[in-house]
């Protein structure tokens, strides 16, 4: 499909650019967002450059068909990001300590290397504020560990050494690991393991495994412990990023203005819960945001149809009122005639002209013919040159008004997408 039409990207090439179903849905909704700005900039100029050679064409249309397989894996990232950034964010509020926490990137209107380079600067920026974070709560989390640790294991003499260097390993996990002891458990090397986007208790959590594995470190059950501990605190984080990346998506601004369907009335206030780690992300909740982000895409590829079709329109002579079903008027129709569009769930675009004011006699009769004549072209010609799918109605005779509900939507004819 060439860049210029109404969808700009195959739903297969943005399934196959992820390994769950889940995340490619909410990497989709997203790139549909930036699809709004860049598939109506190509659709617009392609209005305007039908007469140029062919072979130009093709070309441009396989630069944007190669671009169409990279773009799915870059919004996958920036989705990614956003949502480590929702995190941080989150975890910087519940302890009150003030980080520099890098703004999320918004993909409408963003080009392939200005999405690239800002998700390269923002994961730098990210543990930038990550780093700060962690040492601003290092006396306090020290604190709380010595309060939660046996007094057997407090008792020891190098505990207060040992629960400092165990904080160090954390803040230093990105760096090249020390070389592995030749005996016992290497604590360290488990402890390097644990996800970045741990929240504050559990890296509590895994501090506390980690100090009591190093303090019965000739025992490798302990090393088991904490590798146990470790792996269940990352199952816990990745849940966690992938409910940011769900609420990421539904809280598109397109999205938060339209009322969501009964399934999903609740869906994004729970999601929030998860992100904020005072729920988890159990399946039912997850098939729950899933269905969520798929609504979500359908929301934001409709509303780029109906924005698009509008502005083309607009080019064509009309004005176009409207959200939803659009009215248009032409100031050469003198108030007699005014023209009704609207979009079905299949983003396919329905048209015909409506009566506004009877008017008798042969030559209103031939207004009638040529207005109708002349919007039934002005719509298939939307059809050919946004490759998009539009029915129009087949007569000459304008409806009434009075007759527009969607059983009256009768004598219509299905004009194919340009191929």
């Amino acid at each position: 499909m060439s860049a210029g039409g109404v969808v700009v990207l195959p739903m297969a090439v943005v399934l196959a650019a992820g390994a769950a179903v889940v995340l490619t849905a909410a990497a989709a909704a997203a790139l549909t967002v930036w699809a709004v700005n860049q598939a109506a900039e190509a659709a617009l100029r392609a209005l305007g450059n039908v007469g140029q050679d062919l072979q130009n064409t093709a070309e441009r249309q396989s630069q944007a068909e190669i671009a169409a397989l990279r773009w799915p894996h870059i919004a996958a990232e920036v989705v990614e990001v956003n949502a480590r950034i929702r995190l941080l964010a989150e975890r910087a509020s519940r302890t009150g300590v003030v980080v520099a926490v890098p703004a999320p990137l918004n993909l409408d209107g963003c080009t392939e290397r200005q999405a690239v380079e800002w998700a390269a600067r923002a994961r730098v920026l990210l543990s930038a504020a990550s780093d700060a974070l962690v040492t601003a709560r290092a006396a306090t989390e020290r604190e709380r560990l010595a309060a939660s640790l046996p007094a057997a294991v407090l008792a020891l003499p190098d505990t207060a050494a040992a629960l400092s260097q165990l904080q160090e390993t954390l803040r230093n996990r990105r760096a090249t690991p020390a070389p592995a002891p030749t005996r016992g458990p290497d604590v360290d090397a488990i402890l390097r393991t644990l996800d970045e986007d741990v929240n504050e208790n559990e890296r509590l959590e895994a501090l506390e495994a980690a100090a009591r594995a190093r303090a019965g470190s000739a025992s490798p059950m302990f090393a088991r412990q904490l590798q146990m501990r470790v792996v269940e605190l990352n199952d816990r984080a990745a849940r966690r990023r992938l409910a940011a990346q769900l609420i990421g998506v539904l809280e598109e601004p397109v999205v938060v203005r339209t009322p969501p369907p009964t399934p999903y009335t609740g869906t994004a206030a729970r999601l929030r819960a998860v992100v904020a780690g005072d729920a988890d992300l159990t399946p039912d909740l997850l098939n729950e945001g899933a269905g969520a982000v798929r609504w979500a895409e359908s929301v934001v590829r409709a509303n780029f149809v109906r924005e698009t079709v509008s502005q083309c329109l607009a080019d064509q002579g009309y004005t176009v009122d409207g959200t939803s079903d659009l009215r248009l008027t032409r100031t050469d129709w003198q108030g007699e005639h005014s023209a009704e569009v609207w979009i079905d769930e299949n983003d396919v675009v329905h048209g015909r002209v409506v009566r506004d004011r009877d008017v008798d006699g042969d030559e209103a009769a031939m207004r009638d013919r040529d207005r109708c004549d002349g919007f039934n072209a002005d719509l298939a010609d939307l059809a050919h040159r946004l490759d998009a799918e539009v029915v129009i109605d087949h007569g000459h005779v304008p409806q009434r008004r009075s007759q527009t509900g969607p059983d009256t939507r009768v004598q219509q004819v299905r004009v194919r997408r340009a191929r």
